[in-house]
Formats: C-alpha cells, structure tokens, sequence
C-alpha cells in the first residue's frame, strides 16, 4: 500500500488545515503540519489523499435497514432518520457502512449537502482530490472495555463500546463529561494534549471520582497522529458515496497515460545515450588522473621505484595515516549503551522494535503507562542525547510508544 497523506479540515474557514504523512502501518512519515490547503497540495502527488472533516457537523447512527436493500436502499435511509434529523432530509447528503457482527442496525452518516460541497470544493481549490472522507469522529480509538474520550481544543469526542461516535462542545468541559453519560461503573480512556490537560485538570479530576477507572494519554503533537494511525488501521466508510462517489482515478486518463509512458521511454533512451557518452568520456579521464598519480607517487615517494598500481598504493598509505570509520560505530554502540541502560532504569518496559538511520534511532516500546515512556524520554536526555516521544497508544497491557532519539550531530 502506497504512503496516505491525512489532511484534516478546521470546523472553520478562517482556521488552518493540518495534514501529516504515514506509511501503510500508520507509522509517521512526517511532522504535524499546518497552514493553506494549498501547502498540502505538493505532499499529496502520488500519494493516498484522506480527509478527515469536523466529526461535529456529521450525524452518526444505526437505523434498521432492510438486510438486501442494493441500490435501493439509498432511497429507504432518509425515511429511517427523518424523526432524528431537524434538516430538510432533501437537504442533506447520506453515507452507509456496513452492518457489524452483533447486527444492530446499519451504520449511516448525514451531512448537510452543502457543508459536505464548501469541503470539497475547498479541496478542488487546492487541486487536492482525496480517495476517501470521513469524519474526524469515525476515526477517534474504539474498546470494547472502555469508553474513549478525546478534548481537542473545543470539542470533546466520545466513543461509547458499540455505539457511533459522539461530539459535545467542551466549553465548560465539566457540563459536555456530563452530557456524554459514563455510568459509574464505566472505565474510561482519556486522549488530551499537555496544554488541555493543564487546562481542564480539575473537570478532569472530577470525573475520576465519577467513574470506575480512567485513564489518561497524552498527545504531544496534538491528535491528527492518533486519528491518522486509525485511518490506516481501521478505516471507517467513505462518505464519498451518492453523487459524490469517486471514480478510479485512471479509468478516464488511458491515454494520457499512454504519452506519459512514449514520453518516459524516450526520456529513459536518451539518458542511457548520454550515460554512455559520459562514460567513454570518464575513461579517457581516468587514464589522465592515473598518470598523473603515478607521477605524483614518484614525486612523494622517491624511495619507490616501482610505481605499478601507484593509486590503490597512495590509497593505502592515506587510510595509515587518517584511520577508519570507527568513529561511527563508536557512536552507535554508545547510543545503544544509553538506551539500555534506561529500559533497566523504567521498569515493565520493552524495546518491541526499532529501526536507525546514521545515529537516528526510531524506536516502538511498550511499557505499563505514558509516565513510564516519558520517565524513558528523560532518562536518556540527561545522558546527552535527544529524545522525543511522539505517540502514544493504549493497549491491553499497557501503552505502545515511538520513541525518537537522536545522536550527537544528528539532524
């Protein structure tokens, strides 16, 4: 599967996009960016394009559906949701998914028409078409244990075990944890920022003692990484449905291809001309820095007389006098050393995988909790390198972090 950029649309026009790049298992690609969906646009050739709308202006429900409806069955959905919908049904634009196992009712999405048109017509302005939408809320982490909560900014998110997704306004957060109905003997899982975590503390505190357990895990580049591993992991149903479902995006274009193809071929036969020019023309260089070699060699060797292979010579003397590269390895293995000595320091901590490049390290651990990951973070700090921990995930037994940690001279 090719890389997926996730562009995330703002529930307001005077408000950024944010976009980042993951690869087929969600890992990150690039950093959180924000800005004109313009500035998108370059990172989205060749790639996947999901967007990702405000979860806000879309309705999420499981109405009874008759089980064979085919096409038809479009035609049957605005009746099942007009008692739920205050809308126009005429007005708004319908999305299905497909029945789970427990077979309670058929998912379906509604957006305003219009809301749904401004989204794609923002998109067409930034000559950005995407492969699939969905909403922002369809994509917050499910359990079947747990109910999910998500602060993002002014919104909170909640994802009932089994039931569609839910968004409140948080303002004042303590009335939305109400309005999202967690019964005392619920156990919840909370995704925030540090910046919100700060700032709702005490909402937050309060509604621990309103529930059997809760859970804290902390973003530190916001939600967008979160949401766009779950779009790789467990994408929801495309809203690009109706009159506004996609098309294969080479079916129209066989003949454009079909130039590009004649065009790249003949591109591909000159270049391997001008390859071979250049290297008839790098042979007859080569002969000429070889006799000046040689007679460099006499020059700075007088003792030797024989000057038969006078580079792979001059070669081995350079490498007496600079040394080898084990500089480098040096440096690796000290880093190793580091990242060792602060898993023994973090207990029921795990290196699950990792990955380097020079002396960048990307790591995925697995410990008992975030304070864990950051205990992890700043232990290997202190030793002089740097490390960033940018994600997080819950699991069963605990938390999935990424760790990054950079060596002495690393970009």
């Amino acid at each position: 599967m090719a890389d997926t950029i996730v562009i995330r649309l703002p529930d307001r026009p005077d408000l950024p996009a944010s976009w980042i790049v993951v690869d087929s298992s969600g890992g990150r690609l690039s950093a959180v960016q924000s800005g004109p969906l313009s500035q998108a646009t370059p990172l989205a050739l060749g790639r996947r394009v999901v967007v990702l709308v405000p979860g806000i202006d879309v309705l999420f429900a499981q109405p009874e559906l008759p089980v064979r409806g085919g096409a038809r069955l479009m035609q049957v959905v605005p009746f099942a949701l007009e008692e739920h919908i205050a809308d126009e049904i005429e007005s708004m634009h319908f999305a299905l998914g497909k029945p789970d196992s427990s077979g309670v009712g058929t998912p379906v999405a509604s957006v305003k028409r219009h809301r749904f048109e401004e989204w794609l017509a923002a998109l067409r302005g930034a000559q950005i078409t995407p492969d699939a939408v969905y909403a922002d809320s369809s994509v917050v982490p499910t359990n079947p244990g747990q109910t999910v909560l998500l602060v993002d900014s002014n919104q909170l998110y909640v994802r009932h075990p089994g039931e569609p997704p839910l968004v409140l306004d948080v303002d004042p957060l303590h009335e939305a944890l109400e309005f999202a109905a967690l019964p005392p003997d619920s156990h919840a899982l909370l995704y925030v920022t540090q910046q919100e975590w700060h700032a709702h503390k005490p909402s937050i505190d309060a509604l621990r003692e309103r529930v059997a357990s809760l859970k804290a895990q902390l973003l530190p580049d916001g939600p967008l990484p979160l949401l766009a591993q779950q779009v790789v992991a467990h994408p929801p149903f495309n809203l690009l449905q109706g009159q506004f479902a996609t098309h294969s995006k080479g079916t129209g274009q066989f003949r454009a291809w079909r130039v590009a193809a004649i065009l790249a071929g003949c591109f591909i036969a000159l270049n391997l001309l001008g390859k071979g020019v250049e290297l008839w023309r790098l042979k007859g260089v080569e002969k000429a820095l070889d006799a000046s070699i040689e007679q460099v060699f006499r020059e700075a060797m007088p003792g030797e007389q024989n000057a038969v292979d006078a580079r792979r010579r001059m070669e081995a003397r350079l490498t007496q006098l600079h040394g080898s590269s084990g500089g480098q390895v040096g440096n690796l293995l000290g880093i190793i050393s580091v990242i060792a000595g602060a898993i023994q320091q973090v207990p029921e901590t795990t290196v699950e995988a990792f990955s380097f490049r020079g002396t960048v390290f990307d790591m995925r651990v697995g410990a008992r909790d975030v304070d864990s990951l950051d205990k992890l973070r700043r232990l290997v700090s202190d030793r002089g390198l740097q490390a960033e921990l940018q994600s997080s995930n819950a699991r069963d037994t605990g938390v999935e972090g990424r760790v990054q940690i950079k060596g002495p001279g690393a970009s």
